[in-house]
């Protein structure tokens, strides 16, 4: 039996297809830059989806000089703090999806009051709240991704430059098509993701290389064992990482190595890390937990090599331009691999992988063996970080 939220948003959704059948108008050309006053971005991304929207962000703010540039997000991703202080937006809006009808009332009301000439959606959104903040934000550009291969959209009927995008097309490119659907030139979209830290966060990665006696001229090596809570079925086996991590401490004596993470990643590092000796445990040290996503930026900006699952700080790692030994079952390479000829993807070729795609996880879910992952073995892996240190030994 469909439960009274069901039916809400199906009248919500056909409210909206109406509304927009009626005053919906697509515009007659492409803005022009000098035109185009105020812009508002929608990004409830996470860390790593939002590092790859770096690229497309900066040519908007570039191609639109004179434009006050807001950013909205939602639901502490934490994906605002990935540009703080850089001065690509004016303000951030912070509304979550679960802030109930009132908020978002006075939300939807106060974006149609500030008359944005531009509004450019989050990827792939299906959210009700968000769908009526864009028809309602009396926007002359609405632009968005719509039914694409792979995604079935729920609401691209709200938006007035539509954008499809292609069967395995990289992240980065499918932003890259929301510039172009906004007749951005190719030579404002530098495929290159970024992070914005600055110096305090750079004296936090000096100090804490400096209370935990990592030399600076030593080969530091960083660690992520986990992944977001919600798709541990993305995740290397914490045996095989701690497997790894006795490799790496044996075959290279004079390494260090920082365990990577968030939080709710710091008992499984530790329980995984009981079983080193005293002696590889002192080349060991712990960042999980205690910084910052720009602190933990600067700090692996200053590791030689990262070795993690297909992650949010895999993505931190390309933007700050260390090279990456990236472990990789479920998700769909094509889509979200680390960009730049420095990093390096490990992976089973099987017939059934990737198999989340776009549209969910549903395919992982059944998933009753997980190969991709179980069958990938420890000495596949070191066999790819003793190709990469090799390149960074012979490169100095």
């Amino acid at each position: 039996m469909y439960n009274f939220e069901y039916w809400l948003e199906h009248a919500i959704e056909k409210s909206l297809r109406i509304y927009n059948a009626l005053l919906l108008r697509k515009p007659g050309r492409a803005p022009e830059p000098s035109r185009v006053k105020k812009i508002l971005i929608c990004a409830y991304h996470g860390i790593g989806n939002f590092i790859l929207y770096t690229p497309t962000i900066d040519a908007i703010r570039r191609y639109f000089p004179e434009a006050e540039i807001d950013l909205q997000v939602g639901n502490k991703t934490g994906c605002e703090d990935v540009l703080a202080d850089s001065g690509h937006f004016r303000k951030v809006f912070d509304v979550s999806n679960k802030a109930g009808w009132r908020i978002w009332i006075e939300h939807i009301l106060h974006i149609r009051h500030s008359r944005y000439n531009l509004i450019i959606n989050e990827f792939h959104s299906n959210s009700y709240f968000l769908a009526m903040l864009v028809s309602f934000s009396g926007a002359t550009y609405r632009v968005g991704h719509v039914k694409s291969p792979g995604w079935p959209d729920r609401y691209g009927f709200i938006y007035n430059v539509a954008v499809k995008m292609e069967e395995s097309e990289h992240e980065v490119d499918r932003y890259f098509a929301l510039a172009r659907a906004l007749n951005i030139p190719d030579h404002f979209l530098k495929r290159r993701p970024f992070i914005h830290i600055n110096t305090a966060d750079e004296a936090f990665a000096d100090q804490f290389l400096k209370t935990n006696k990592i030399p600076s001229n030593k080969l530091l090596i960083g660690i992520q064992m986990g992944t977001s809570v919600n798709m541990r079925w993305k995740q290397w086996s914490p045996e095989r990482y701690q497997h790894l991590v006795k490799e790496i401490l044996t075959r290279y004596e004079d390494s260090y190595l920082l365990m990577l993470g968030s939080p709710n990643e710091l008992d499984m590092i530790e329980q995984s890390l009981k079983q080193i000796g005293q002696e590889g445990s002192a080349r060991i040290a712990i960042s999980a937990g205690s910084t910052t996503i720009k602190e933990v930026a600067a700090l692996i900006k200053r590791c030689n090599l990262v070795i993690c699952n297909d992650s949010g700080l895999m993505h931190v790692s390309v933007a700050v331009d260390t090279p990456v030994v990236a472990i990789y079952g479920p998700t769909d390479y094509r889509r979200t691999a680390p960009i730049g000829n420095i990093h390096t993807i490990v992976r089973k070729n099987l017939s059934c992988s990737p198999c989340f795609r776009l549209e969910g996880d549903a395919q992982v879910q059944k998933c009753t063996h997980h190969d991709c992952l179980n069958k990938l073995e420890v000495n596949e892996v070191i066999e790819a970080v003793e190709r990469k240190i090799s390149e960074l030994v012979a490169s100095q």
